[in-house]
This record gives structure tokens, sequence and C-alpha cells, in this order.
């Protein structure tokens, strides 16, 4: 049989995607020349802006620049799949082990606060992000991925959360007819937005509070002094008071969290817009988020365009800082074409028609970051590891508290408690870094880890 060459067959891709490919208003001007500053955000994705609109709401009159390298959003938030969860890490029953009941039951109710946070500040702002709030599904599709399921329930009830719901295989069939899913867990708290929309609606909302917004500008050199920041663009300067490093896996540029940052490529996929007879196939009437228990998960949505996202498995870990050549990868989309295949047979008739990728900041740990560099003149806020859409918006409060020199609950969280673990020194991390991605994508290929090299990529990477 005659198979399409996968290069020819996804010539159909967007780059840097489906969301950011959409209409979106005057570009903001590149700084030219020298301004001053009480505070300079690096970067304008989520992490920036929902802190430059937390420091400006707390410091009125505050001079509050940030400075974007693209077009805001361009990097992890407007590339990603629209997920605001709940989840910091990979799971709740990863939060737990690695922090603690106690820890993680206050990470937890503060994330179901911000994302009803963000629902009111999105209606309050008229932020047109195509919100809604049907919550997420969480499937296994295996036994291991049972066990999994399994671990977050135990895990939910030993914090006292009641919010996650036990769905056995049959009523999981009630809410979407997908192959193979044997069991999962409801959460009802987890909002789908367009990423790209909520991060330009970000900007517009910073600079009502009085944010002025570069972009086109890339901040070439970071020289910390006694008393101020100095920021070198390359048509003008930043001296600022403080500084907040909120780029994510680019931050990898930094040479101090170099040792505890790597980049993650992201993958997802888009299909031709449903009929209602389509959607009728398959039964996803509530059209809720759904992802599976894989270690290197599969995740999927509705758009409010009738679409299907179809993302994850395959996630190539880098030890260097983005590359843009790996935001196209036709082998990898046609992997996601076959697993959609393979789980919605009744949808052989709709064309899957985008593909992108994306660089997502990983750490060791799974759970973001919040510390100082240059003695407390420089915050970094980083390694959301594929989950930021919602946890940015509680990184923006820990970040806000912490260059006012406050001392609140939010200071307090593993996000700012928890160190980094460090990866191995550079000479091993390119090679620890890709072993333990191609031996945990051939565990989840086959079902679960196995063996003693599946069982030490997992300690590494969880």
């Amino acid at each position: 049989m005659e198979v399409e060459d996968p290069e020819r067959a996804w010539g159909r891709l967007t780059k840097p995607g489906y969301w950011l490919s959409r209409p979106a208003g005057s570009a903001r001007p590149p700084l030219e020349g020298n301004v001053s500053a009480d505070f300079a955000i690096v970067g304008g994705g989520f992490t920036g802006l929902w802190s430059a609109i937390r420091l400006a709401e707390a410091v009125p009159g505050a001079r509050i620049v940030v400075l974007e390298a693209r077009e805001v959003g361009f990097g992890a938030s407007g590339r990603n799949g629209g997920f605001a969860m709940t989840m910091v890490g990979r799971n709740i029953h990863d939060l737990v082990r690695k922090v603690g009941p106690a820890a993680a039951r206050r990470v937890h109710l503060e994330m179901v606060a911000v994302l009803g946070e963000i629902e009111r500040f999105c209606a309050d702002e008229s932020i047109d992000c195509q919100l809604s709030h049907p919550g997420i599904l969480t499937v296994s599709n295996g036994p291991e991925q049972d066990l999994r399921i399994e671990q977050d329930l135990r895990a939910a009830r030993l914090c006292g959360l009641d919010d996650f719901r036990d769905v056995s295989g049959e009523e999981c069939g009630e809410m979407v007819r997908a192959h193979g899913v044997r069991r999962g867990h409801f959460e009802e708290h987890a909002l789908l937005v367009d990423p790209a929309a909520l991060a330009r609606g970000l900007r517009d909302a910073a600079e009502r509070r009085g944010v002025t917004v570069f972009e086109a500008t890339p901040v070439t050199s970071l020289d910390a002094h006694p008393y101020r920041v100095q920021l070198a663009t390359p048509r003008g300067r930043v001296d600022s008071r403080q500084v907040l490093v909120a780029t994510n896996a680019y931050a990898r540029v930094v040479p101090q969290l170099r040792r505890y940052l790597f980049t993650v490529c992201a993958y997802i996929t888009l299909s031709a817009p449903l009929s209602p007879e389509q959607w009728a196939r398959i039964g996803w009437a509530r059209r809720m988020g759904i992802e599976d228990k894989r270690i290197m998960p599969h995740f999927h949505r509705p758009t409010a365009d009738g679409r299907i996202l179809w993302g994850g498995r395959d996630a190539p870990l880098l030890a260097g800082p983005p590359d843009p050549g790996r935001d196209a990868d036709p082998r990898i989309f046609q992997r996601l074409e076959e697993t959609f295949r393979r789980t919605f047979p009744q949808l052989s008739d709709v064309r899957l028609e985008y593909g992108w990728g994306g660089p997502v900041g990983g750490t060791v740990s799974c759970i973001p970051h919040a510390g100082w560099l240059a003695r407390g003149r420089v915050l970094y806020a980083l390694g959301y590891s594929g989950h930021g859409v919602g946890p940015s918006a509680l990184m923006a409060k820990v970040a806000r508290d912490l260059l006012l020199g406050r001392e609140t609950p939010f200071t307090k969280l593993p996000l700012v408690t928890r160190r980094l673990t460090p990866l191995p020194p550079p000479p091993l991390q390119a090679k620890v870094l890709e072993l333990s991605q191609r031996v945990l994508q051939r565990s989840d290929d086959q079902g679960g880890a196995r063996g003693p090299l599946a069982g030490l990529a997992l300690r590494l990477l969880q």
C-alpha cells in the first residue's frame, strides 16, 4: 500500500499556530530610546501580563513596562490547547507526593479561586477569548492508566477535596464516545479559552491600567547594579528598579537558570469544523476538555468554531533553548493523526487541517517556580511544564508580592518554598533528556512503564 509522504500530507502547517494566525488588532511599537521604570517585565505571555496587571492594581501610578521580543502571546501562551485547569505539577497525586497533602490542598484551593477570577476578569474586561466552563474529563486507556486515575482520587481524598468525581467507563461513554476509554475522573473547575485572544485581552487590560507594552523588543542584555537593573534592547534601554523574567522556556538564555530548565517541544493538530451530524456520532454534548493518563498525555477539546483540537503524545525534550526549526514536525503530526483516528473511528470523514508546535519550559519536578537572581533585583517565574494557562495567573500574585517585598500566603506556597531540582551538568544534560524522552515514549506506546530504564526516567521527570 502506498503511504502518503508525511511532509506533503502535513503541508497545512500554521507557524506559530492556529490561535495566533487569527486577527490580532494593531501591533504595539518597539521601544525607541531610553525609559525608566519601577518594574520591567521581560516576556509578554500570561505570566508577564498577569503580573503587570496585578502590580498596576497594587501600586497605582507605578511605571511598569512589558518587553516582548515578538508579539504578545508568541510563545507557549498563544500556542497551547487553551486548557485552564487547577493542575499544578503533573496531577494532584504527583503534587501530594512532592509537597505533602496540606500544601497540595492549599495550592489546589488557590487554583480553584484563580480560575473563578479569570472567568470574572474576562467578563468584566470584555475579553472575547471564547471562554467556556465545561470542566475536564481525565480518562484511562489501559491498566497502568487505571492505576493513575485511582491515585488521583486517593490523593484528592487525602487532601479533603471533594471536586474530583470518579467516573465509570459506562459514564465516560455517555459523556463522549471515544474508543478504548476504561474509566476516568471529572473536575468541574476547568475552563477552555482561545489562549492567544486571552493574551491579547490581557495586554489591553494592562494598558488600561497604565502599563506600557513594547512588542518586537527583545532584551539583548541585562545588567544588575546595586540600585537598578539596566536592560538593553536593539533600539533603546530600560533602567528599572526591579525586573521580572517571565519568558518560561526562553529563560534558558539566562546562564543561572540552565541547570534547572529544559525545553519540551509540544505539538497540536486541529480538525476541520464538524457538522452537527458528525458531533452527534461522538456524543460530546458537554464539550468538556479531555486528557488521558499517559506519561506524555493526549489532550483534546472542542473549539468555539466546532473543531476538535488534538494534541500531545510525542514531546521531545531539549537541553538547549527553544528551536524554531522544531515547531513543525510532520511525522509527529502523523502520529497524532493516528491516535485521533483510533480514538474516533466514527470520524473517518473528518479532515485534520492544521498542525503546529511550540516550546514549553520544563523543570524536573514539573512544578513552576519563582526565585531571585542578582541579589533581589531580578525575579524569575517559570517552569509550568505544559500546564501554565491557569497557574500563570496564580504565579502573578506570587510575583507581585515578592517584588513588593510582602510576606503573604502566596509567597509561602510551594511555587516559592520548594527549591528547583538541578539537571545533570551540561555534558550529560542532552543525553539524559533524550534517553528519558525515548524511554517514556516507548513506555507510553506499549501501555505502561516497563523495566529499570523506564523507572529511572520516571523518577527524573516526575
